[in-house]
């Protein structure tokens, strides 16, 4: 049998149409979240507790968070090599004025940009 061109072995391959799209079923609970003014990450609205590595538990993410007025502004760290850190610090925005400047800024915008779409009212400012 003598050997087949190109042209002639493309013709011969059939060409199967696409599988239609799988809409899968709801298997849990939907999750939701929402987006950081600030920094613009997603934030689940639970938290979960763990035990080990399993959940026992979840608690409403905002409910779980402690406010502390004596909280510093942010940490400092240095990287200890493998994966470890050292030489943790607390800092104030005096020991980094660029990065509190920017948050205050982001933090003063995103205020800005909620009063603007009506989520929040100028009365309820500080």
């Amino acid at each position: 049998m003598p050997r087949k061109k190109r042209s002639e072995r493309l013709a011969e391959v059939s060409v199967k149409p696409a599988p239609k799209p799988v809409v899968p079923g709801v298997v849990a609970q939907r999750v939701i979240g929402c987006f950081c003014p600030i920094c613009g990450r997603t934030i689940q609205q639970f938290r979960a507790i763990k035990a080990g590595y399993v959940t026992v538990d979840q608690l409403r993410y905002f409910e779980s968070i402690d406010w502390d007025p004596s909280k510093p502004f942010g940490i400092s760290f240095a990287a200890g090599g493998r994966g470890s850190l050292q030489d943790w610090t607390y800092i104030s925005p005096e020991d980094a004025p660029e990065l509190f400047e920017a948050v205050k800024k982001r933090f003063l915008d995103a205020l800005r940009e909620w009063e603007t779409k009506g989520w929040i009212k100028p009365e309820e400012l500080p």
